[in-house]
C-alpha cells in the first residue's frame, strides 16, 4: 500500500520539517507518495509557522507514519519543540499531533479524509491558548499538465473555525539523486486564526530532496510566508527554512 501525505504549509502554509499528514511536513498539501508502508523523519526549522502564524523559533521535530496494509487507512504522529518562543506561542510550547487519514484514488484524482488531535503537553497551552484541539479535514489533488494542484478544507471543533488552502507545485529532476521542488499556496480562514472570514496567508517554498539511499532522503528547504488580511495585524512576512531526514521501510 502507498503512503500518501498531503502537504501545503511547510509548517505553516506548508511544512517541510516532516512530510506529515496533520502535516506539518512541508507544504501542507502537494501530494507526496511513498511506496513503503512506514516512514520516520526528524527535522529542524528556523521557525515553526503553522497556517500562516509563527509559533516559535529553532524547532526540532520527529515524525512517524504507518499505512495499514490492505486498507486505505494511514496513521501517524508528529512532535515539535520550538526551543525559542515567539509570536502566538511566547513560551515555545511543545506540540504533539496524532492523526489518521483515509485516502483513495478516483482515476487521476486523489481524495482524502482525515482527523487530527493537536495536543500541547506543557502548561500554559499552545496554539490560540488551547491545551488541545480536534480537527477534521478533507481534500483532493490532481495533476493539471505539469502542475500538481491540491485543495483542502479543515474544521477545528474546539476553535470553532474553518481553514482552506489551495496549493500548486512542480518537481524538476536534476539527476537520479536530486530534485528541485517548487510550491506555492494561498489560504482562507473563517473564525480560525481571527474572527470573521478573510484571506489568511500566501506561502512559497523551494525544497531540494536528496536521495541518500533507496530508503533515506535528506531535504533542505527555504520558504516565504506572507500574511494577508486575516493575520497581518500580528504576523509579519517572514523568510524561514530548515532541513529534514526521512527514512522509509
Amino acid at each position: 500500500m502507498k503512503i500518501k501525505t498531503l502537504l501545503i504549509t511547510a509548517i505553516g502554509a506548508f511544512a517541510i520539517a516532516n512530510v506529515n499528514a496533520g502535516d506539518k511536513a512541508v507544504i501542507e498539501e502537494v501530494i507526496v507518495v511513498e511506496e513503503d508502508n512506514a516512514s520516520v523523519a526528524v527535522g529542524y526549522n528556523t521557525s515553526y509557522i503553522f497556517r500562516g502564524v509563527n509559533y516559535g523559533d529553532n524547532q526540532v521535530t520527529a515524525q512517524i507514519d504507518y499505512a495499514i496494509e490492505g486498507t486505505p487507512l494511514a496513521v501517524g504522529a508528529w512532535y515539535g519543540n520550538p526551543t525559542d518562543g515567539r509570536g502566538q506561542n511566547p513560551g515555545g510550547q511543545d506540540e504533539l499531533d496524532l492523526y489518521a487519514t483515509l485516502s483513495h484514488s478516483f482515476g487521476t484524482v486523489d481524495a482524502w479524509l482525515g482527523y487530527t488531535a493537536y495536543l500541547y503537553p506543557e502548561t500554559g497551552g499552545g496554539r490560540l491558548g488551547q491545551t488541545s484541539t480536534n480537527e477534521i479535514g478533507t481534500g483532493i489533488g490532481s495533476a493539471v499538465g505539469p502542475i500538481d494542484l491540491a485543495l483542502a478544507a479543515y474544521y477545528d471543533f474546539d476553535i470553532g473555525g474553518y481553514y482552506f488552502d489551495l496549493t500548486a507545485g512542480h518537481s524538476f529532476e536534476i539527476n537520479d539523486m536530486v530534485s528541485l521542488d517548487l510550491a506555492a499556496g494561498i489560504s482562507y480562514q473563517i473564525d480560525y486564526n481571527t474572527g470573521g472570514s478573510d484571506f489568511n496567508s500566501v506561502l512559497v517554498m523551494a525544497s531540494l530532496p536528496i536521495k541518500l539511499t533507496d530508503t533515506a532522503t535528506l531535504t533542505p528547504y527555504v520558504a516565504g510566508n506572507f500574511a494577508l488580511s486575516a493575520i497581518d495585524s500580528f504576523q509579519d512576512d517572514q523568510v524561514y527554512g530548515g532541513i529534514s531526514l526521512s527514512v522509509t521501510f
